[in-house]
């Protein structure tokens, strides 16, 4: 530290001092057998929707279960019956340098929505993933308005993503 400096002093010129991005962490469990989960291009998805909302993503623990474990999940947290497509929750901390996010995503309902669909599964999967994201980065689908631009917006950064892949 130069002669006269406080030790408060260099780590605000440290703190104010560009950082490169860092990618998110993303730590990937799957308990289910519905459909198989690729975690490498879910972790490379979450990086890019980070980047493209600019949004500072620390860690994002995902969660792929059945549809039982989904129904419990979905009465406990919204007092809802039946699996749901996918929860999110801010787990953030202060200090922690960006958001900090848990999804859980519902392998089951992603296999029979992309059969009914007529799409590949794991394409739904990604789906649900950058739906959760877009919820904790400040969209919301409770009114018509947010929905249909919660929805416009997942489709377009899923498309663009996998148009790059």
């Amino acid at each position: 530290m130069p002669r006269g400096w406080t030790a408060d002093a260099a780590a605000a010129i440290v703190a104010a001092m560009p950082t490169r991005r860092r990618r998110p962490t993303v730590l990937i469990s799957s308990s289910q057998r519905a459909l198989r989960v690729p975690r490498k291009r879910i972790a490379d998805l979450v990086a890019f929707v980070a980047r493209r909302e600019g949004v500072r993503l620390a860690e994002v623990d995902l969660a792929v279960v059945a549809a039982g474990e989904m129904a419990g999940l979905n009465r406990r947290y919204l007092a809802r019956g039946g699996a749901t497509d996918v929860l999110s929750f801010d787990l953030s901390e202060a200090g922690r340098g960006g958001l900090c996010v848990q999804l859980v995503v519902c392998g089951d309902v992603a296999a029979a929505q992309a059969a009914a669909r007529g799409q590949g599964t794991q394409r739904e999967l990604m789906l649900y993933v950058v739906h959760g994201l877009l919820h904790q980065m400040g969209y919301e689908d409770s009114s018509i308005r947010g929905a249909a631009k919660m929805h416009a917006r997942q489709d377009e950064l899923l498309e663009d993503f996998l148009r790059r892949r």
